[in-house]
């Protein structure tokens, strides 16, 4: 039979394991291997649900957590089954509440812990009770593995393909909704807050990409409440640096995002920091943009002086910093943006000799389309075309979202007529 079996054919096949002794689990996988469907909705069948079963149930967990449950429907239950669509952190945590499960077993991710170690839990409906003293310790045990894996996730936001990465952090997002409901001690939970304040953040920064506006801050506003609720002011202006260039890509609330940037440099104080440089970026990259020249140069200027006294470690390429690739790719940016085409172009061939520019696919491409913008302005339009050509037909087609395609559909509109034919593929 071709596609995946009827959910009348999965309950048959429930029913015979349940007659056998199977366990919930032991159902799951046979439905899954017989009817050829994929894990999550293989646990529905095994629990009997429909999708309108499952979202309210998903809306009654969710919205006893405080949480909003917004765009939830069976809809949304079907498109997280068929692989259209992933769920949100808390969504993920309440289908795990639902099935009594973990999040591999609904087919997001992988477990990886060694056969020897894989604990023998049944997933049925009974409750299994453990120690307090061992869920303390397999608590903090997932804590320090989520900080010590936090340099690692930094450092591949712009290096993994976004289908990959954001599921990713998610994952771990849901991991650490599951501590903060095994574990109340308020360091703890401190902690988990600001684990949970960096990945939002590291989403965010992928999402402002690839995304649009919504979905970017909204992603932003989730790590700004976590990262007051850790009590960090760092992380605070390392958000709010972050979220200043955001309202430059998008062109949104420029007031709002320049008192961002100053925000971000105010965290300072009298000393260089990481969040202090990139505010000075993106309030260039904002200045830029409103067409104050002279503001654009002092704040490029001044985020070079900071960033010279930055102690190393501070100046990685784990996006938790700011790295000398981030500092190149915005003094480019804004120059480009105010038209000193000779200095981006210097500065641009210097971020191109770092590493990490072969890997940030979608930066260099917004670097080559500022050149195009250039190129435009100055009337050589066969340059900015063949530019704009080689940037869409150079990126995989998932890249070819968000900030790119908007920039494209920008310069090939400005193009002339006769020229606009045949720079895409559509």
């Amino acid at each position: 039979m071709n596609g995946p079996h009827s959910i009348a054919c999965g309950r048959r096949v429930v029913r015979e394991y349940e007659a056998a002794g199977g366990s919930t689990w032991d159902q799951v996988h046979a439905v899954r291997s017989h009817c050829g469907v994929s894990l999550l909705r293989a646990h529905r069948i095994a629990y009997g649900f429909t999708l309108v079963d499952v979202a309210h149930r998903l809306q009654t967990i969710v919205a006893a957590e405080g949480s909003s449950c917004r765009g939830l429907s069976h809809q949304s239950v079907s498109r997280w089954e068929t692989g259209l669509d992933m769920p949100s952190y808390q969504f993920l945590d309440a289908l795990c509440q639902l099935y009594r499960t973990r999040p591999d077993r609904l087919g997001f991710g992988h477990d990886y812990t060694d056969d020897d170690e894989t604990p023998s839990v049944s997933t049925s409906s009974r409750l299994i009770v453990t120690p307090a003293s061992h869920v303390g310790s397999t608590a903090r045990d997932t804590v320090r593995m989520l900080e010590e894996g936090l340099e690692l996730s930094g450092y591949l936001v712009y290096v993994q393909p976004p289908s990959e990465y954001i599921p990713a952090r998610m994952r771990d997002l849901a991991q650490v909704q599951q501590v903060k409901l095994a574990d109340h001690s308020a360091d703890l939970h401190r902690r988990l807050h600001r684990i949970e304040a960096i990945i939002a953040g590291l989403i965010a920064f992928r999402l402002n990409d690839v995304a649009d506006l919504h979905d970017t801050f909204m992603w932003f506003a989730k790590a700004r409440r976590a990262a007051r609720q850790a009590g960090d002011p760092t992380l605070e202006a390392w958000l709010a640096g972050h979220m200043a260039h955001t309202h430059e890509c998008y062109r949104h609330a420029l007031d709002q995002g320049l008192a961002a940037a100053r925000s971000a440099q105010a965290a300072s104080g009298r000393g260089p920091t990481a969040p202090g440089v990139f505010g000075l970026l993106a309030e260039a990259g904002i200045q830029a943009r409103i067409g104050r020249r002279r503001d654009a140069l002092e704040a490029v200027k001044a985020a070079e002086r900071m960033f010279s006294a930055l102690p190393d470690t501070a100046t990685t390429d784990d996006n938790l910093g700011t790295s000398e690739y981030i500092l190149r790719w915005h003094q480019s940016h804004a120059l480009s943006s105010i038209g000193d085409w000779r200095a981006a172009e210097s500065i641009r061939d210097r971020m191109l000799e770092l590493p990490m520019a072969e890997k940030d696919k979608v930066g260099r491409a917004l670097l080559d389309l500022d050149m195009a913008t250039l190129w435009t302005r100055q009337g050589e339009l066969d340059h900015a075309r063949e530019q704009i050509r080689q940037v869409w037909t150079s990126l995989p087609p998932e890249l070819r979202v968000g900030q790119v395609r908007r920039n494209v559909s920008q310069l090939v509109v400005s193009l002339p007529q006769p020229m606009r034919d045949n720079i895409i593929e559509r």
